[in-house]
């Protein structure tokens, strides 16, 4: 698991936390931050609160809006990358993707 320095130099550690329904999965961080959430209506990928007072910015990568199977591929690449943490391809209902329709064919 990677870990980063908090202001008072003790290594940060990351947890996943996946609900009961699997419509939401959120990373914590040590310091008490959660610095990611994915759920039905897109992601939060933020700055740890150490990371914050540091100068960082709150938010690194935030979407508002039904997420896509390419959503939680960008999430969970971005959680391995950023907090060494791995997600299980499962730990998200894929049933709740938003499907785009495709446009039927004019005759």
């Amino acid at each position: 698991m990677k870990t980063t320095t908090g202001i008072d130099k003790t290594p940060l550690h990351y947890l996943i936390q996946i609900s009961d329904s699997r419509d939401a999965v959120w990373v914590h961080a040590s310091d008490g931050s959660t610095v990611g959430r994915f759920g039905r209506m897109g992601i939060d990928i933020h700055s740890s609160v150490t990371e914050q007072l540091n100068g960082a910015p709150q938010c690194d990568l935030c979407t508002h809006g039904r997420v896509t199977a390419k959503e939680w591929a960008t999430f969970r690449t971005e959680a391995s990358l950023r907090w060494g943490v791995t997600i299980d391809e499962d730990a998200f209902d894929h049933r709740l993707f938003f499907m785009e329709k495709k446009p039927s064919p004019s005759f």
